[in-house]
């Protein structure tokens, strides 16, 4: 009996979830989004998470061609444009591909003052690296 307890705990957890939820502010949100977006070609990167894009599927296959790399973060500064008012970094690193010298390459991305902890100078963060430019990153 303990699975129909559970079940209908969830179904009164979604009544009162639904009931705290402002869906006229969000649909506002996502219209403002659709806005934000129009004209954006999903296949193509932003320019706020490196060489990622919009189109996961596109990211997927881009992920599986590229090179497992480590990056350590050099220095990171404010590029003066922001996401929705998040700020948008140029972080310099220093790129480590196994049997090859390490190389300098700026990777811009969005970071939350919460996260700025995370890509301090000294930090490694794992990368993937274009086969074709070493120069266009992808986190992960």
């Amino acid at each position: 009996m303990g699975v129909f307890r559970d079940i209908g705990r969830l179904m009164r957890a979604g009544v009162e979830q639904s009931a705290r939820t402002d869906y006229v502010e969000n649909l506002k949100q996502s219209a403002d989004l659709a806005e934000q977006m129009s004209g954006v070609d999903p296949n193509r990167p932003l320019g706020t998470h490196g060489a990622a894009s919009a189109n996961p599927f596109v990211n997927m296959a881009a992920f599986a061609s590229m090179t497992s790399a480590s990056g350590t973060v050099v220095s990171l500064s404010p590029t003066g444009r922001d996401l929705d008012g998040t700020p948008i970094y140029a972080v310099e690193l220093s790129v480590g591909i196994d049997g090859q010298d390490p190389y300098r390459a700026t990777y811009e991305t969005v970071i939350a003052a919460g996260a700025l902890h995370n890509w301090q100078p000294g930090r490694v963060l794992p990368f993937r690296v274009s086969p074709t430019n070493p120069q266009t990153l992808m986190l992960g």
